[in-house]
C-alpha cells in the first residue's frame, strides 16, 4: 500500500490557513474585493505623502538657496564691477587734475578698491568648490594687485610731472576694462542664471503631487458613493474623511504654488530691473572713465570718445528711447517706472554736459574742459555725473528691496509646504484604511 494516499500532517495543516486565505487576497467576494480596493487607496495617499514631501523639501530648498546664497552672490558681483569701475574712473578724473590730486577723490578709490576686495573674499567664501565662478574671481584677484600697481605708478609720474605716467594710466584702464571687469561680469550672469533657475524651481507646477492626489481622490470618491449605492447606507465615515483630508492637501498645494509662483515672478521681475540698471551703473562709470582717459591724451577727437558714445548708447538706446534703462522700466513696472525715467533724465543732462566739454577741449580750451570734469560748477561734467550716480543709486536700491521683500514673501507662503500636506496624506491613509477596515469586518 503506497504512503502517498495519505496526506502528510504539514499538507493538513496548510489547507486551513490557505482556504481562509486565498478567497480574501484572490477572491471575487466582497471582503476581497474591499481589501483590493483599500490597498490600492492606501498605497494611493501614501504615494501622495511622498512625491508632496519630496516636492515641498525641493522647493524649500531651491527658494532659500535662491533668496539667501544666490541673490547675496549676485549682490556681491554686482557690487564688485561697480566698485572696481568706479576706482578705475575716480583714477582717470584724479589723474587729469595733475600732480594735486583732489583728496576726495583719492579717498573715493581707495574705499572702492576696499570695498571690492571684501567683497570678493565674502564671494569667494560663498562658492562651492566646484562652482565655475571661482575661475572668474581666480582673474580678478591674480590682476587687482596688478591694477593698482600701474595706478601708484602713473600717479608717481604724474606727480613728477612726467608724461610717462599716461601710459601706465592706459594700462591699467585697459586692464581693468578688458580682464578684470569681464571677469566679474561673467560671475554676475552665473548667478543671474542661477537665480532665475532656483525661482522656476520654487513657482513650478506640482504635478506629481496633483495628479497622484487627484487620481486617488477620484478612487476614494467613486468607492465612497460605490458602498453607499450598494448597501443603501450613509456615506463610510473613514472614506469620507480620507478625501476630506486629500482635498485640503491639494488645495494646500494649489494656493501655495499660486502665491509662491506669484511672489517669485514679482520678485524675478525686480531682479531683472536690478541688472538692467547695474548694467547701466557700469556703463556710466566706463563712460565716465573714458571722458577723462580722452582729456589724459589731450586728443580732443570724436574717434577717442567713442567709448563715452558707446556706453551711453547702451545706456539711452540708438533713438533715445530704449537701451538699458528701457528693460529696467519694463521689468520694474509703474512703481518703479518713475525713479528709472529720472535717471534717464539726469543721463541726457550729463550727455549735453559731455558735448560741452568736448566742444572745451576741440576748441583749445583745455584747462576749461578739466575743470568741467573735476570742478564743482553748476553746469560741468562732474556735477551732472554726480546727479545721475545718485539717481541711479535710488533706483537700484528701490529695486533690490524689491526683490528682497518678494522672494521672503515666497519663501514665507512656502513654510510648511513640505510638512502640511505630507501630514494631511498620511491621516488620509489612515482613515481609507480604517474606513474600509470597518465595512471588512461586517462579513465575519
Amino acid at each position: 500500500m503506497s504512503l502517498d494516499a495519505w496526506p502528510s500532517h504539514s499538507a493538513t495543516a496548510r489547507r486551513p490557513l490557505i482556504s481562509r486565505t486565498m478567497p480574501t487576497l484572490a477572491g471575487t467576494n466582497t471582503p476581497a474585493r474591499l481589501i483590493r480596493v483599500g490597498t490600492v487607496l492606501v498605497v494611493g495617499c501614501l504615494l501622495t505623502a511622498v512625491v508632496s514631501l519630496a516636492g515641498g523639501v525641493s522647493r524649500q530648498s531651491a527658494t532659500d538657496e535662491g533668496a539667501g546664497r544666490v541673490a547675496a552672490l549676485t549682490v556681491d558681483a554686482a557690487e564688485v564691477y561697480s566698485s572696481l569701475a568706479d576706482a578705475d574712473a575716480m583714477a582717470t578724473s584724479g589723474y587729469v587734475a595733475g600732480a594735486q590730486e583732489p583728496p576726495t577723490v583719492r579717498l573715493r578709490y581707495g574705499t572702492d578698491i576696499a570695498q571690492a576686495s571684501d567683497r570678493l573674499v565674502k564671494a569667494a567664501g560663498e562658492l562651492s568648490l566646484d562652482d565655475p565662478g571661482r575661475a572668474q574671481l581666480a582673474t580678478v584677484f591674480r590682476e587687482l594687485p596688478t591694477y593698482t600697481s600701474l595706478i601708484e605708478t602713473a600717479r608717481f609720474y604724474n606727480r613728477q610731472g612726467l608724461p610717462l605716467g599716461q601710459s601706465y594710466l592706459g594700462s591699467a584702464s585697459g586692464l581693468m576694462r578688458e580682464t578684470i571687469l569681464p571677469a566679474v561680469e561673467q560671475l554676475r550672469r552665473q548667478q543671474i542664471a542661477e537665480l532665475a533657475t532656483a525661482y522656476g524651481k520654487g513657482g513650478a507646477i506640482p504635478f506629481a503631487v496633483l495628479l497622484i492626489g487627484a487620481a486617488t481622490l477620484a478612487g476614494l470618491i467613486g468607492t465612497a458613493r460605490r458602498e453607499r449605492h450598494r448597501t443603501n447606507r450613509v456615506l463610510n465615515p473613514g472614506l469620507v474623511a480620507s478625501a476630506g483630508l486629500l482635498v485640503v492637501a491639494l488645495l494646500w498645494w494649489v494656493v501655495v504654488t499660486a502665491v509662491a509662483d506669484s511672489r517669485l515672478s514679482a520678485a524675478s521681475r525686480h531682479g531683472e530691473a536690478a541688472s538692467a540698471l547695474d548694467g547701466t551703473r557700469a556703463a556710466v562709470l566706463q563712460a565716465r572713465s573714458n571722458e577723462s582717459l580722452v582729456l589724459v591724451a589731450r586728443s580732443g577727437g570724436t574717434a577717442s570718445d567713442a567709448g563715452f558714445t558707446a556706453q551711453l548708447t547702451r545706456v539711452l538706446g540708438p533713438n533715445d528711447t530704449g537701451g538699458l534703462l528701457a528693460t529696467a522700466s519694463s521689468a520694474a513696472g509703474p512703481t518703479g517706472a518713475p525713479a528709472i525715467d529720472q535717471v534717464r533724465d539726469q543721463a541726457r543732462r550729463w550727455q549735453q554736459a559731455h558735448r560741452q566739454l568736448r566742444e572745451l577741449d576741440d576748441g583749445g580750451r583745455y584747462t576749461d574742459a578739466v575743470t568741467s570734469l573735476i570742478g564743482t560748477g553748476p553746469v560741468g561734467s562732474r556735477v551732472f555725473f554726480q546727479r545721475l550716480d545718485v539717481a541711479l543709486g535710488n533706483a537700484l536700491t528701490a529695486q533690490r528691496v524689491g526683490l528682497v521683500e518678494e522672494s521672503g514673501a515666497a519663501r514665507g507662503a512656502l513654510t510648511g509646504i513640505a510638512l502640511g500636506p505630507t501630514v494631511l496624506a498620511l491621516a488620509a491613509a489612515a482613515a481609507a484604511a480604517a474606513g474600509l477596515a470597518s465595512r471588512i469586518r461586517e462579513y465575519r
